[in-house]
């Protein structure tokens, strides 16, 4: 039989603050009454939360109900300008952050290259401190800091454990983070990220199950589940760029990636195509004057002209992760899709194959689409993030 754990005042006060803040956020405006309807908290204990909410500016009046025969009742809805959250988007290539309010609107951006492993972490302190700069946000109004990182971060959110390509392994970023700039942090995998940014303000946001899917430097899917974010037991749930699809997986990757992300993400589509062109002298190939700088951008580009060696090359690509995205959809009868990263940006090259396969293969084939938002949905995620440790730890009655 289970423990029962008692709750302390203080603590059910908390829990209550965040009901009711959530309510008036996601419902509002909404009078007090209603707000007790919607929540089963007592009108009295309603009336006293409202009061210490909008004292702190969290809640504000906003004018009075139609009435109904007695006083009109006030109504009160969320100032999303009551503070705001810091969202970092970290990549192998290059950086990306927004100060974001309350509401989920992004204020300021700004982006840098990462340049090298060793820099990236000052790289990333001195774009937060730039951010802060830039979007003229008194610094006690900032109630957080959220990262996305290619890789497997710890339940906590402060360290990374596994982040290939940057060599951060086993790094306390939240640590660091809060020394510089004395607020939370919360770091979590980039995928995960772009779930909770697509369902704060994206294409996930009507939906309870569905997958993102980022295919940039690497490949890594994040699962909403139940309306839920699932990170599995050791955070590493969505690694799906170390699935293996043919015999040669069964040579570890020397450089930290998985086999499917080695095959198709931008860095393994350009290797494979530069093989391609080595082994036919690329003598027909517009690709073959780009040498040593091809991308994965100049192979789908490259393709759309009916180049025959980028055309087989994509080719491949969206075959395999069209069958991948299909045994993905099948184990988890997902509803919707979201195809993200730098990849993503191919477009309908890269969705129409992937669909006609996902259509021919799972028995209820969900519909897959490019994100709209793309980076900023890893910039929303990642400040959701935030706010999401916060209702956790029911923070919201100190508001900071």
């Amino acid at each position: 039989m289970g423990k029962t754990v008692k709750g302390s005042a203080q603590l059910i006060k908390g829990l209550n603050t965040s009901l009711v803040l959530d309510v008036i956020r996601r419902r509002g405006p909404l009078s007090r009454s209603a707000i007790a309807r919607r929540t089963g908290i007592s009108n009295p204990a309603v009336s006293t939360l409202i009061h210490h909410l909008v004292e702190r500016g969290v809640v504000e009046e906003v004018g009075k109900a139609p009435s109904t025969g007695g006083r009109p009742a006030h109504l009160l809805r969320f100032n999303p300008r009551a503070g705001y959250l810091i969202g970092v988007d970290v990549g192998a290539q290059k950086i990306t952050g927004g100060v974001v309010d309350l509401g989920g609107e992004i204020v300021t951006r700004l982006s840098t290259k990462t340049v090298s492993p060793v820099r990236a972490t000052s790289r990333l302190i001195a774009l937060i401190g730039n951010l802060i700069d830039a979007s003229q946000v008194v610094p006690d109004r900032i109630w957080g800091i959220g990262l996305g990182v290619p890789g497997v971060t710890d339940p906590m959110g402060q360290s990374i454990t596994l982040i290939p390509g940057l060599e951060w392994d086993n790094l306390n970023v939240g640590q660091i983070l809060t020394e510089h700039f004395s607020v939370p942090v919360w770091a979590d995998n980039d995928a995960n990220a772009a779930v909770l940014g697509e369902r704060w303000r994206g294409a996930l946001e009507d939906v309870e199950y569905g997958l993102c899917v980022n295919i940039g430097t690497g490949i890594g899917v994040g699962l909403l589940l139940d309306g839920q974010v699932y990170r599995g037991k050791m955070g590493a749930a969505g690694e799906v760029g170390y699935w293996v699809f043919r015999e040669q997986a069964l040579e570890r990757q020397g450089n930290g990636f998985g086999h499917l992300e080695s095959f198709a993400a931008g860095p393994g589509i350009a290797r494979r195509a530069a093989e391609y062109l080595a082994d036919t002298n690329g003598a027909e190939s517009r690709l073959k004057a780009r040498g040593l700088q091809l991308t994965a951008k100049d192979v789908f580009e490259a393709a759309a002209q009916g180049d025959p060696a980028a055309v087989a090359i994509v080719n491949e690509t969206t075959e395999v992760l069209g069958s991948a995205l299909a045994n993905m959809c099948t184990l988890l009868d997902v509803e919707r899709v979201v195809l993200t990263g730098g990849v993503s940006s191919a477009g309908e090259m890269l969705l129409q194959p992937i669909r006609r396969i996902v259509q021919a293969v799972v028995p209820y084939p969900p519909e897959v689409i490019v994100s709209r938002m793309q980076e900023d949905a890893g910039i929303l995620g990642c400040a959701a993030g935030v706010m999401e440790q916060r209702t956790n730890h029911i923070r919201f009655s100190t508001l900071g």
